[in-house]
């Protein structure tokens, strides 16, 4: 590992990061925000559109943004989303064809934006394991193959911990130090992104 795995992701890009930190960043949430867009059909062939907007918004504004509270990464993402749906409808009214469900569709943005909405808490159960498993995909380079290959099998895929030992000649205490040690660097890289880790 390298110096800068000492602090979060979050924080590396809050003092302006290296390239590295916000191509990682990147990494982590286009995907997140393309699926999201995607639920939205009227925005469907927006996705790449709105996630580079929303993209360009994170690279220009979090080296400011002040984390207030568990959460608020998150839940300020959440804005910055919805801001950028809003404004893909109001461009799209403007266009040659309006948008088929107009009224739908803002109004499910707006339920997006209801911080207590069932679409806020999913967005949140969603945001949280898809980011996890990148961080995971992000920081896995950084082990052995055989380590990691213990780590998926017995923590991510929930085979029995003896049957992980035999099969890769490993001893129980091992593959459990390897789930540890991983699991210590993902928490370390998720850090104030993702709730449960800060």
């Amino acid at each position: 590992m390298t110096n800068t795995t000492s602090v979060s992701l979050l924080e590396r890009l809050a003092r302006g990061g290296e390239d590295s930190d916000w191509r990682r960043l990147l990494t982590l949430y286009r995907p997140l925000i393309q699926k999201l867009v995607a639920t939205y059909p009227d925005l469907k062939d927006q996705a790449d559109d709105i996630a580079q907007d929303v993209s360009l918004v994170l690279m220009r504004e979090l080296p400011v943004f002040q984390r207030q509270r568990k959460g608020s990464f998150r839940a300020w993402l959440r804005i910055v989303i919805v801001n950028r749906l809003r404004t893909a409808v109001r461009e799209h009214r403007r266009g040659p064809q309006a948008l088929g469900q107009a009224s739908d569709i803002g109004q499910r943005i707006e339920e997006f934006a209801d911080p207590n909405s069932v679409a806020a808490s999913q967005w949140d159960l969603e945001h949280d394991r898809l980011v996890m498993l990148h961080i995971l995909e992000i920081i896995s380079h950084e082990f052995e193959a055989k380590t990691w290959l213990a780590f998926q099998r017995y923590a991510l895929n929930n085979e029995p911990l003896a049957k992980v030992a035999v099969d890769l000649a490993l001893s129980p205490n091992a593959i459990m130090l390897a789930k540890s040690r991983i699991l210590r660097r993902a928490r370390l890289e998720a850090r104030g992104i993702i709730d449960e880790f800060t």
